[in-house]
């Protein structure tokens, strides 16, 4: 493989979340050393996740122009991988076989078609395989 890490919605959420000022801190560290060393990805899925996730009313962590701002500057920044067909048929198969959420298979999915080893998230059990894609948990 190659080194490039997928981060998930989460890590890119928690940039921006002071209410953890040690997660912060690691987020901010994980992504800088990733998009320094162009090892970063994000897919459209992980952008419009953090685009509602961010932005809604409960806990606004940015203003709708804020977010858009943000997601232009991953977009120039990161790899961005796109979500297809088959990557929605390969979730689907991890939803069956490894009883994922949909839209976490969906990520996984997106890692595994475009040979990518790691997946930086919290929500994964961290140093777990499946079918070569590792995820880590920064923030261990």
């Amino acid at each position: 493989m190659n080194g490039r890490v997928l981060l998930d919605t989460n890590i890119l959420v928690y940039l921006y979340d002071g209410s953890d000022s040690d997660k912060q801190a690691k987020a901010f560290a994980a992504v800088d050393r990733l998009i320094r060393s162009q090892k970063a990805v994000i897919s459209p899925q992980i952008l419009g996740e953090f685009f509602v996730a961010t932005t809604r009313t409960r806990r606004q962590l940015l203003t709708p122009n804020e977010a858009a701002e943000r997601i232009c500057n991953y977009w120039a920044a990161c790899s961005i991988v796109p979500v297809t067909g088959a990557i929605s048929l390969e979730a689907t198969r991890g939803v069956l076989v490894y009883q994922m959420s949909f839209w976490d298979a969906q990520i996984w999915a997106t890692a595994k078609l475009n040979q990518i080893q790691h997946i930086y998230s919290e929500d994964f059990s961290t140093g777990a395989i499946i079918e070569g894609v590792e995820f880590l948990n920064p923030f261990l």
